[in-house]
């Protein structure tokens, strides 16, 4: 890719950061709400260990999983909204025209906002999950934790562009999203690791890309060596190969089919 190339999408990159540091009214809501949702299983996980109940990790740990998934998915923009609306309103015409790749600048703009959005949504996640517990993880994993999750919230960022995509064929792409975000809480490990679910669980989610998202990052304040943060880091670069080329695949398709209509 030729700098000139690079540049272009930087420049997408900074005005969605800019565009993000100005609205921030939804960044703050979504603070509020980390906050809030902190605070509930903090202290459901500090009621469960004191009536007795077995639990199988530590709840302060637990605190911190939730801190760290919950930082994941709330980090990553949503831009599969902006992308159907473009495409329901006709306007991603024009914007094929573009001296740039439609699915590149979209991108690059997802990771924009990721890059305002994330900073202050981990300083809260950090914050909230000290006050609640008094405990903080070691610091080596947390030298594991934010570049993993940074990385899984832009692969996040790619498979909400693919969902975006949909709206190519789809009137709405709202349901699949449902469905998509579903699967993501429960195969991927949202509220707690997924060594603790059921068996079907467990033997189902290594063939979906939710765990490498969610619970990989996240297992490293319970129980992650830097071995299993190169297996790690191996699923998530296959994840992102595998999700690079079917957002390439169905957007050529959906350009063939934007060519043959309009011929």
């Amino acid at each position: 890719m030729r700098a000139a190339t690079v540049f272009k999408y930087a420049a997408f990159l900074r005005v969605a950061a800019a565009h993000a540091r100005r609205e921030r009214g939804e960044l703050y809501g979504r603070v509020v709400f980390f906050a809030v949702i902190l605070g509930v299983f903090a202290s459901l996980w500090h009621a469960v260990a004191e009536a007795g109940m077995p639990i199988a990790a530590d709840p302060k740990a637990l605190v911190w999983y939730l801190a760290i998934t919950e930082w994941i998915v709330l980090s990553a923009p949503p831009i599969h909204i902006d992308i159907q609306e473009a495409i329901r309103r006709g306007d991603i015409v024009c914007l094929l025209g573009r001296p740039v790749s439609y699915v590149g600048a979209a991108f690059a703009g997802g990771i924009g906002l990721l890059l305002v959005r994330a900073p202050l949504l981990g300083a809260t996640a950090g914050m909230c999950a000290f006050v609640f517990t008094g405990w903080t993880p070691p610091p080596g994993a947390l030298l594991y934790i934010v570049p993993f999750g940074l990385a899984a919230a832009a692969l996040l960022t790619a498979l909400y562009l693919w969902i975006g995509l949909l709206a190519f064929w789809l009137e709405d792409v709202a349901p699949v999203y449902w469905v998509w975000q579903k699967l993501l809480f429960v195969l991927g490990g949202l509220m707690m690791p997924i060594e603790l679910y059921p068996d079907l669980i467990r033997r189902l989610a290594p063939f979906t890309p939710f765990p490498s998202v969610l619970a990989g990052p996240a297992s490293f304040v319970l129980h992650r060596s830097s071995a299993e943060a190169v297996v790690h880091a191996l699923a998530l670069s296959i994840w992102a190969c595998m999700t690079a080329v079917a957002v390439c695949l169905l957007f050529r398709r959906a350009t063939s089919a934007l060519a043959v209509n309009g011929g």
